[in-house]
């Protein structure tokens, strides 16, 4: 098959739509990685009115189920081609319940987590951290102690990226000639990026707005590099290139993919490493190329405690978004539950107040909770083999949590 194989008539509609959402939302496809003259014949198109954009949408979600396609691929395209019809249907001035967006964008239910689950983890991070005084100023001097510069995150990176990738390829095997450009930048609300520029090459942005931790630089890399983003969009991309499914031409943001693509990011390290092998990489090698000591045994056990926390974000956006709280008690429930500084506080308002993103914070948590479901309860090669299946297959998040509560693996391919 070609390396651009042409669209067949769903893909096309597809993609013509996504092109006419980003008019209207701009950022809205992340990654276009289909034939060239098919990007610009969509790209030098007239903005469609949004309301012809919500009856595309319609007309679409109804022709999917009639195409001569497997079930995987009508599933998957009818949870994306709804996320779209809600995009199109915000872009057209409709105001959509927040918890609706949210549902509706991604495939899930997002539901606020109770406080007292946070309160019991702060309470283990209490005894947890060193020092004496409130835990969320612990907990900042504690990061604080990890913090290093750009040009040492660098050096750094250089020790971590081969580790990850030579881990990854004992689960998948990684496309010829891909690899991965490391780049650092500021004004952004984001802490890191993957840009998939196709043919199996990512970019990697860091931004230097925030601090960078030594501590969580394994993570971030494992998230956005190997085996999370960068790994899935490379692996995914032949689901274009190689079976000719021209929506794999596109990555789109806020739609079902991104639940899933978050979910397999977010769990990406433990899929490298168990806690004690974790522990072992950051002494030996982090570390000493970061220039300090670290604490890799009380880090993973401060690590498990603040994993609990990861899901504050979510409950604040229900407060901005739902309830209309005040920007500053939103900030002032980060620094509280997120044990964050008041810096670190307002950028993550910056990211749940920006209208692209506002629905988007709920991925990270609720993916991680629903992969993990679906992935720890297995044994170890078909904890694999379900991992693979995540990162080269079509599929979508309520038939993940079908999957996870039947503790069935996906059908033999």
């Amino acid at each position: 098959m070609p390396k651009h194989p042409p669209f067949d008539d769903i893909a096309r509609d597809y993609a013509r739509l996504a092109f006419g959402l980003e008019r209207h939302i701009p950022g809205f496809i992340d990654a276009r990685l289909g034939p060239q003259e098919v990007r610009s014949e969509l790209d030098s198109e007239p903005a469609p009115p949004p309301g012809a954009l919500v009856a595309a949408a319609r007309d679409l979600l109804g022709r999917i189920p009639h195409m001569d396609a497997s079930e995987a691929r009508t599933g998957y395209l009818t949870k994306q081609a709804e996320a779209m019809l809600a995009n199109a249907r915000r872009a057209a001035g409709e105001e959509l319940p927040y918890r609706e967006e949210v549902r509706l964008l991604f495939d899930v239910e997002p539901q606020a987590t109770p406080e007292g689950v946070y309160d019991a983890a702060i309470n283990d991070l209490d005894h947890l951290l060193p020092g004496d005084g409130p835990v969320a100023e612990r907990m900042i001097a504690w990061r604080e102690s990890y913090r290093i510069s750009p040009e040492t995150a660098r050096r750094v990176v250089d020790v971590i990226l081969p580790e990850l990738r030579e881990r990854t390829l004992d689960i998948v095997e990684l496309p010829q000639g891909e690899a991965i450009e490391i780049q650092m930048v500021t004004d952004k609300p984001w802490s890191g990026y993957n840009w998939y520029l196709g043919d199996g090459r990512s970019r990697v942005d860091l931004n230097t707005d925030l601090p960078i931790y030594a501590y969580r630089l394994t993570d971030l890399l494992a998230h956005e590099g190997y085996p999370g983003h960068h790994t899935e969009h490379a692996l995914k991309e032949r689901l274009y290139t190689e079976n000719g499914f021209g929506e794999h031409a596109l990555q789109l943001i806020n739609t079902p993919e991104c639940l899933i693509s978050e979910g397999i990011a977010t769990v990406a390290e433990k899929m490298l490493f168990s806690p004690e092998e974790l522990v072992r990489f950051r002494r030996e090698k982090v570390y000493p190329a970061a220039g300090i000591a670290g604490d890799p045994e009380r880090e993973v056990a401060i690590g498990a405690a603040q994993r609990i926390l990861r899901s504050v974000p979510g409950n604040a956006a229900l407060m901005l978004h739902e309830e209309g709280q005040a920007p500053n008690e939103v900030v002032a429930y980060l620094r509280r539950y997120a044990l964050s500084s008041d810096g670190e506080a307002r950028q993550r308002l910056r990211f749940i107040a920006d209208p692209l993103w506002r629905a988007y914070i709920f991925t990270y948590h609720v993916g991680y909770e629903l992969v993990s479901r679906w992935l720890d309860g297995a044994t170890p090669g078909e904890r694999r083999r379900r991992f693979r299946t995540l990162l080269t297959e079509q599929v979508y998040p309520s038939q993940i949590a079908s999957w996870a509560a039947n503790d069935a693996g996906p059908p033999p391919v």
